[in-house]
């Protein structure tokens, strides 16, 4: 079984790096994002990062369970932006930059998007982002972005379910130390990202998309349907093309790349 996060080499080293929140490192939970909404209900607390080694209940969007294994990092950053509600997607777009920078801040690997929230390594998805948020009186009141990474690839391997696109930053076990330096790369990118006013810029996120270009399925509520992706707008809609030439953006739903 793979050690136990070395919690105070996690903080010390997000301190270095410009980290300015609260960070406390468990073994495990249910959920990271339960345990920090549940925290933002009853507390007034604000910039508090929780780790987790592994997660028992770990969820996706649309209510998916997120395989949640002690060779990844789960986190989750509860903050009170006190924004308006139509930015809530920022959060999400700005947490996947983050990975990406950590991801090739700590290894030799090249991270790319795939909108909206799910973070690639070559045709492999090694994170997923699921954000959360309580609205008050027009503003977002707060908001809990949780992060699923995968560092190593599990020994049992991936379930049947996610094992054609799954995939981890090791193919083996992760070098000595890895885990805690990833772990403070991530919490510090969040926090420049979160922190410095221009979390609603998608210029990067935009940068790098896998997507644009290639040939997809969105899948809406107004059906499933085949179209190409073109662009991201500064809304991080998804600009599309149909088949017959129109041009349409997504602005929730899902796309698969068609092969």
């Amino acid at each position: 079984m793979p050690k136990e996060f070395d919690a105070e080499r996690i903080r010390t080293l997000a301190a270095e790096m410009g980290c300015g929140y609260d960070i406390d490192v468990i073994c495990e939970t249910d959920s990271t994002n339960n345990v920090l909404k549940k925290l933002a209900a009853e507390t007034d607390r604000d910039g508090y990062l929780l780790i987790a080694r592994r997660q028992t209940a770990g969820r996706g969007r649309l209510g998916r369970s997120f395989f949640s294994p002690d060779s990844g990092v789960y986190m989750s950053v509860l903050i009170r932006p006190k924004t308006p509600p139509e930015q809530s997607l920022f959060f999400t777009t700005a947490a996947a930059v983050a990975v990406c920078r950590a991801v090739e801040k700590t290894t030799d690997l090249t991270a790319k998007i795939k909108w909206v929230n799910d973070v690639y390594v070559g045709d492999r998805k090694v994170c997923g982002i699921l954000c959360e948020s309580a609205i008050e009186h027009g503003l977002t009141e707060w908001t809990v972005a949780g992060i699923g990474v995968n560092l190593a690839h599990p020994k049992g391997g991936f379930p049947p379910e996610i094992a054609d696109r799954a995939g981890a930053l090791y193919d083996g076990e992760a070098p000595e130390g890895f885990e805690e330096r990833f772990a403070a790369a991530l919490a510090a990118e969040l926090f420049k990202l979160y922190s410095d006013g221009n979390f609603t810029d998608v210029s990067e996120y935009r940068e790098r998309s896998m997507l644009i270009g290639r040939e997809l399925t969105a899948v809406t509520a107004q059906g499933e349907y085949p179209c190409r992706a073109v662009g991201i707008d500064d809304s991080a809609a998804l600009l599309i093309e149909l088949p017959d030439g129109s041009r349409g953006r997504l602005c929730s739903g899902e796309v698969s790349i068609r092969l």
